[in-house]
Formats: structure tokens, C-alpha cells, sequence
């Protein structure tokens, strides 16, 4: 691993509307030779004072090209910062104001440069006025869903500047030629360094987060309310090593004092607001399950699924504004360090507007939803306002401004649309209702199918069906029964045959359908448990039927259903010697004769 630096300074300026800065020429020295020094920063230094705009850029491709991914590199700049809209410009000793895209190096180009490195770990130290608005560039406004992970590949970059996109950065005192002094940040820069005082919990090493926080403390006491340091971390992580503390006693080390928290309670009687929605989501479920309808049940699952979040939202959530970061409290605690937040929005849901803070400390950057401050339907959003003000200068006191943006009022539509569009696909691919027939209202008769002629067929010799028969018939079944008995001897009944429709009706818990579907499955199971001989014949494949062959080879029974009717055919015999069981293709023939019936019902 190797460490490598590139201080910039740019004081002198050919366009005289650049004042003169005398502060730059000092602190690129004293940085380099601090950064330089083996027993603090340890770095490979390459300086340029006074550069062109030319050389800026030529200084940052070659600096950034070529690298490890093991390699720490560190940028420094000092000098004009120029602002234009939200683009920031660095100025050359040879930048003229009236062209800027030419010579001036934008942050933009930077941004690329940084994108391109194959390190991964990247500290750039702005020293300018308006230096915060470099953090525009990396999610520029309106883009705030770029994911700034991908765009490093896996590369961290912790952004440091002297002050926010709206703030001047000072140079220290009356400043005589004679006599240059460091700015405010460099200053406090150099200082924390190279005395150690940067080293706040007196480890022997100075981490970037102890770095920035002496600074953060140091300038904002020199300079109360006029230049806020500020820091942004985009995909680093973890614990980075900036320097070492020079060996000897540490010096007094003035504690910052931390803010106390800011509770956002949600408000629990808001769940109430979602109470309509959960019961629209339970009721499509249960008419999914009702009329086996998946579209339907993927649509109220979303429905009842968003609802219970933001009633669990409602009653356990809490947002807590803490001294390093933003605690998230609900199902489980999050904490969101402040330099990884890029922007605060505020968002309308299906319930009303909600606040999420975008973060780029995660493998891919994405949004963490608060459950509040919110605004829920349909009560007042008191207070609301100004808790997203209360956050927005949390971010800034606390160094890492983010902004807030409204708007976004078409996501709602987009979420709604995108589930229709699922639930159709789902309503084509799988449920096909225009093809499902409605429940057949009465039932065929029995004794019409399974006639005397047809009872006959199944015997052979001396046995053969009695003149008289069961037949019974009423809205809900049809029931036909035909006995065997030997013509010659009154040795009474040696076997029946009977054929079976029931009817199932659509009630308030299912439909006749399923009822049917259902009580085949449950005859199969009763079946199954008499251990008798199942198979399923090709036959019966679109009814869901089955065939049944007691152990004993003494009863013989298929069960299908078609629409929302069962078709039962049972042929049983007491004497297996006096009544041979039928072939079983003549059985199966009288039960599809039996469901085509049904069909042409």
C-alpha cells in the first residue's frame, strides 16, 4: 500500500477581477511538509504552486491515473473557488472569469477523474469559497436516485471542505507579503497534524473522522456562524488511518460539546388514517381466495402489505437527530451517519408525504424512509414543516449539508400502475376468468346415464340387474343405484353399481368450484387411508378424477369433478366368485358419459 498526496495553490491571477490571495503560497508548503513528514503523514508528495488551469488538469489525470487499489490517495486545493449555478470551478493562475469552461477546472471533470481511479480510498481536502458545492456534482439536483456507489465501482471517496456551497472561506488576520499566514481551515489543518491535537482519543492515530471533527470545532470557534467545514462520504467505510501522531505527550484536547438529541415521535393515532386501506387489502385477499382469483390477491396483498407498514411505522417508529447521525427506530435501529446523507426528500405516498434521507455510505445508494416527520390523510400536518427544517440544519450544523427537495407528487400513480400492471399479467397469464363457467344450477339425473341397459353391460351369465332400482333426484343430487342379484336362485343381492352427481353451490366462504375440487381431494384421502389401489386416468385428466380398486378387489370407485359437480361411480360385489368385477374401460366410459352430461347441462 502506498500513499500518495497533490497539493494545489493557486494565489496570483492574470484577470485582475481575481483578488490577490497570499495565503495559498504558506499553506501548500506547510501542508506538503507536513503530509511529507515520516513520523505523520507519511505521503509521497507532489506539489504545484501557483498553477495553471492547463496544469490543474494535466496534474489531477496524471496524479489520479495509473494507481492501485490499495493506494490512499489525497488531493488538496486552495485558491478562488467560483460558483456557477451548481457547478463549482477551481481557479488557474490563468483563468479568465469570461470563460471559465476553458480555463477553469470543474468540478464535474474532477468528478470523472475521481470515477476512473482504481483506488479505493480517496480523501479531497477543498480549501475555497463555496467548496461545498463540489458535493452537487457527485448527485446533481433532479438525479438524486444515482446510484454514486456504482459510479466509483466499489471506490470511496470522503469529501472535506473548508466551507458550504454558500459560505466564503477566510484567510487568517491583516496578512502582510512579509508576513503569510495560513487560511482559517488550512491553518487549523496543519496545526491538528502536526501537533497531534487532532488525535482526540489519544490512540497514536488520527482517523479522518477525528481530522474532521477537530476542524469542524476549531474553525467554527474562530469563525462562530461564518464558515461551517463540511464532510460527505460517498461508499467509504470502515476506520481510515490519515496520519500518525508524532510521538511525545498529546496536547490538551478541548471537547466538543454535543448537541442534545431531537426526538421525531410518529404520531400513533395517524395508523388510524391507514385502517380503510388494511381492510380494502384484506377484503381483496379474501375474494381472491373466494373466486381463485391470484391477480386479485397480488393487488390486495400490496394494498394490505403497504398499510401494515405504515401502521407499524405509526406506532413503533421513531426518527432521533443524534450528534453522529440520524437514528431510525422501527422494526430494528438504523443509524445514518450525517456525511453520508446527499439529500433530504420529501415524497407523497398513497398516504400522504413522507421524509427520506438519501444515503451513499451502502453498497448501492438508496433511500431510508423515516417514519418521521410525516404527514399522513387525512389530519393536519402540524409541525411538519418544520421538522424537515429542524433535519435540513441538523445536516448543516453538524457539517454535511443536505438539501431538501418536494416533488415527486406522480410516485403514488407510478407504484399504482406498476402493480396493475403485474396484477394483469397475472389476471391473463394464470386466473383466465372469461373462461371459467358459472355454477351449474341443477344437477342431471342419475338414472338417465347409469339405465337398466347400461347396469347390464357390467354383468355376465345368471347375474344381472333387478327390475327395481333407487332413483333419486333433487336440486342438489341425483342418486341412481342398480342391485345384482342371480336370476335362477333366491340367494338375494350379490352386488350394485351406483352413479352419484352432487352439486355444490358458491357460498360465503368459497366458491362451488373449489367445494368441488375439495371434496375430491378428500374422497382421494379417505381412499388412500383404505389403502386401496389409486390410478388416474388419462381420461379424467381436466376433471382432477381418480380411480379406486379396494385391496380386496371386492368395490371399484372413480371420482371427478366438473364445474362445481362430483361425479361418483361405485361397483361393488359381496361375491366375487357370482359377480366378476367389470372391466374397468367399461366403468371409466360410463363416467365420462357422466361428466359430458354435466358439460352439455
Amino acid at each position: 500500500m502506498s500513499r500518495f498526496a497533490l497539493v494545489l495553490g493557486s494565489h496570483t491571477f492574470t484577470d485582475s477581477r481575481l483578488d490577490r490571495l497570499r495565503s495559498p503560497a504558506h499553506d501548500v508548503g506547510e501542508l506538503s511538509r507536513v503530509l511529507a513528514d515520516p513520523e505523520i503523514g507519511q505521503f509521497v508528495i507532489t506539489s504545484a504552486d501557483n498553477p495553471t488551469a492547463q496544469e490543474l488538469r494535466s496534474s489531477a489525470e496524471e496524479f489520479f491515473g495509473g494507481r492501485e487499489r490499495d493506494d490512499v490517495l489525497l488531493l488538496y486545493y486552495t485558491g478562488h473557488g467560483i460558483r456557477e449555478g451548481d457547478e463549482l470551478l477551481l481557479a488557474g493562475s490563468d483563468t479568465d472569469l469570461d470563460d471559465l469552461a476553458g480555463t477553469a477546472l470543474s468540478a464535474t471533470v474532477l468528478k470523472n477523474l475521481l470515477g476512473t481511479c482504481r483506488a479505493r480510498r480517496i480523501v479531497l481536502i477543498l480549501d475555497c469559497c463555496y467548496s461545498g458545492a463540489f458535493a452537487h456534482r457527485m448527485v446533481p439536483m433532479g438525479e438524486q436516485r444515482v446510484h454514486v456507489q456504482e459510479f466509483f465501482s466499489g471506490r470511496g471517496l470522503t469529501l472535506i471542505t473548508a466551507s458550504t456551497a454558500r459560505e466564503y472561506a477566510f484567510e487568517a488576520g491583516e496578512i502582510t507579503e512579509a508576513d503569510p499566514m495560513p487560511s482559517v481551515f488550512t491553518g487549523e489543518l496543519i496545526r491538528g497534524l502536526d501537533s497531534g491535537a487532532a488525535d482526540l482519543d489519544g490512540d497514536g492515530e488520527i482517523t479522518l473522522d477525528e481530522l474532521y471533527q477537530f476542524l469542524f470545532d476549531a474553525v467554527q470557534l474562530a469563525q462562530p456562524g461564518q464558515q461551517t467545514p463540511c464532510r460527505w462520504v460517498y461508499g467509504a467505510r470502515g476506520r481510515m488511518v490519515i496520519a500518525l501522531r508524532r510521538p511525545g505527550p498529546r496536547p490538551p484536547v478541548t471537547p466538543s460539546s454535543a448537541p442534545d438529541p431531537v426526538r421525531f415521535p410518529a404520531i400513533r393515532r395517524q395508523a388510524v388514517a391507514m385502517v380503510p386501506a388494511a381492510a380494502a387489502g384484506g377484503a381483496a385477499l379474501w375474494g381472491a381466495w373466494r373466486y381463485d382469483l391470484v391477480s386479485l390477491g397480488f393487488t390486495g396483498g400490496c394494498l394490505l402489505v403497504a398499510a401494515l407498514a405504515g401502521m407499524a411505522a405509526c406506532v413503533l417508529g421513531e426518527t432521533v437527530l443524534e450528534a453522529d447521525g440520524l437514528r431510525i427506530r422501527g422494526w430494528h435501529n438504523t443509524l445514518v451517519p450525517w456525511p453520508s446523507i446527499l439529500a433530504i426528500e420529501c415524497r407523497t405516498t398513497l398516504f400522504g408525504t413522507t421524509v427520506a434521507a438519501h444515503r451513499a455510505d451502502t453498497a448501492v445508494t438508496r433511500r431510508v424512509v423515516m417514519p418521521a416527520p410525516k404527514r399522513l390523510r387525512p389530519f393536519r400536518p402540524v409541525g411538519f414543516d418544520d421538522d424537515v427544517e429542524t433535519l435540513r440544519q441538523w445536516t448543516l450544523r453538524r457539517g454535511s449539508p443536505a438539501p431538501v427537495h418536494y416533488g415527486r407528487t406522480l410516485l403514488p400513480l407510478r407504484n399504482a400502475i406498476a402493480v396493475t400492471l403485474i396484477a394483469l399479467t397475472l389476471l391473463t397469464g394464470i386466473d383466465h376468468p372469461w373462461n371459467r363457467s358459472n355454477d351449474i344450477a341443477s344437477v342431471p339425473r342419475a338414472c338417465r346415464t347409469l339405465n337398466q341397459e347400461t347396469a347390464g353391460s357390467l354383468s355376465v351369465g345368471l347375474v344381472g340387474p333387478q327390475d327395481k332400482h333407487v332413483d333419486s333426484t333433487n336440486q342438489q343430487s341425483s342418486f341412481c343405484n342398480w342391485s345384482y342379484a342371480v336370476s335362477a336362485f333366491p340367494v338375494g343381492t350379490v352386488g350394485d353399481v351406483a352413479l352419484q352427481y352432487t352439486r355444490y353451490q358458491t357460498d360465503a366462504d368459497t366458491s362451488g368450484t373449489r367445494r368441488a375440487t375439495q371434496r375430491v381431494a378428500e374422497a382421494l384421502r379417505d381412499e388412500q387411508r383404505k389403502h386401496s389401489r389409486l390410478t388416474r386416468p388419462w381420461q379424467l385428466a381436466n376433471d382432477g378424477g381418480f380411480a379406486a380398486e379396494a385391496s380386496d378387489r371386492s368395490a371399484f370407485t372413480i371420482v371427478a369433478a366438473r364445474d362445481n359437480i362430483v361425479v361418483k361411480l361405485t361397483f361393488t360385489t359381496s361375491n366375487i366368485k357370482l359377480l366378476l368385477m367389470p372391466d374397468q374401460a367399461k366403468l371409466l366410459a360410463i363416467e365420462t358419459r357422466a361428466l359430458r352430461t354435466v358439460k352439455s347441462d
